[in-house]
């Protein structure tokens, strides 16, 4: 093989196999001697791809077969997945007539990504299909045996209502989850005071909710904590981690929230929510932010969670360039922190 045919095929950034008739490797360009660590010139190529797809794709190919492409998943320490072209070539130089030339492109993000949307849509109809379930279930009854029976209408009805509106809850955070991907690349730019934010947040526990009021403690001073953002999207985040924390700690207990600058750079500040509750065993935290992902999916839906509160604070913390981070230990309370751009240069 020519020295420029080489180095063009060495410039690729996909494997690059080429085998003769007799299914031997013939020549491997760097990113296949990369990936395929243990193949040496010479070997047969089933030494080191044992996918039978791929095999007979080659070998159908040096039997005069035309131009064919095949996806196969091979195994290594991650199994990768591959859409692999098989080509005829004639080698000048060598005698073993026709060859195949094989290029592996990995199409891995592509089928995770597909199974990434097949997940969801699958979480979806199932979270959805809890509730309707039941709305059918409340509406045959009161059509039927509790027809005309008062007290059960009344029982029934307030168990529709809870239904209906766990429903609408999932139907808001799945638009407002899909509202936030379609502008993450838009980086918002006004100035806002977190004081302002946290505020407005621990007001809206008054009324029938003071007793939730009273638990959150807040340490932070108007003025001193500028961050670069959109008031309303960091009001999601806030009111999302705060209602989690009170509902998720112990009564009586509270909830403490503060705002600094991050210690590692004044140019970020931090804002930090803390409980006091049961904590978080360490293995759950790095799916904590996943859609529909629960601890405890029994307790979450009890107190009204739709599994996506903390994908959407994920999302607008995306949108802001800004990041989350969780501390927790069994027994001992959880720490959530909001890491944000700071306006204090602007």
């Amino acid at each position: 093989m020519k020295k420029s045919v080489k180095s063009i095929l060495n410039g690729l950034v996909v494997p690059i196999l080429i085998v003769d008739g007799k299914m031997r490797i013939s020549y491997m360009n760097a990113a296949s001697m990369a990936h395929f660590r243990d193949a040496k010139a010479d070997m047969l190529m089933s030494d080191i791809i044992e996918n039978q797809r791929c095999l007979t794709a080659t070998k159908r190919v040096l039997d005069g077969d035309p131009e064919t492409q095949v996806e196969v998943t091979l195994q290594g320490v991650v199994p990768t997945s591959f859409r692999v072209n098989v080509a005829p070539m004639t080698v000048e130089s060598e005698k073993d007539g026709l060859h195949a030339i094989l290029s592996f492109e990995d199409i891995s993000h592509i089928r995770e990504a597909e199974q990434m949307r097949h997940d969801f849509v699958a979480n979806v109809s199932h979270e959805l299909r809890s509730p309707l379930t039941a709305l059918v279930g409340f509406i045959e009854t009161l059509q039927g045996p509790a027809k005309g029976d008062a007290n059960a209408a009344e029982r029934f009805l307030g168990m529709m209502e809870r239904e209906s509106d766990r429903m609408a809850r999932l139907i808001n955070d799945l638009l407002s989850l899909s509202k936030l991907q379609a502008r993450e690349r838009d980086v918002p730019s006004a100035i806002v005071d977190i004081a302002d934010v946290i505020n407005e947040i621990v007001i809206s526990f008054g009324g029938a909710n003071d007793h939730l009021r009273e638990r959150i403690k807040v340490s932070i001073t108007k003025g001193e904590t500028m961050v670069v953002g959109d008031k309303n999207e960091l009001g999601q985040v806030f009111q999302n981690l705060i209602e989690n924390a009170v509902k998720y700690s112990p009564d009586g207990s509270n909830v403490v929230v503060t705002a600094s600058f991050s210690e590692k750079s004044d140019d970020y500040v931090c804002v930090c929510v803390t409980d006091q509750g049961d904590g978080i065993d360490p293995v759950h935290i790095p799916r904590l932010t996943e859609r529909f992902y629960r601890i405890d999916k029994g307790r979450s839906r009890a107190i009204g969670g739709t599994g996506l509160g903390l994908a959407i604070v994920k999302h607008i913390l995306i949108h802001h360039r800004g990041s989350l981070k969780i501390k927790s230990k069994l027994g001992e309370g959880s720490t959530f922190s909001v890491y944000l751009p700071a306006a204090k240069n602007r």
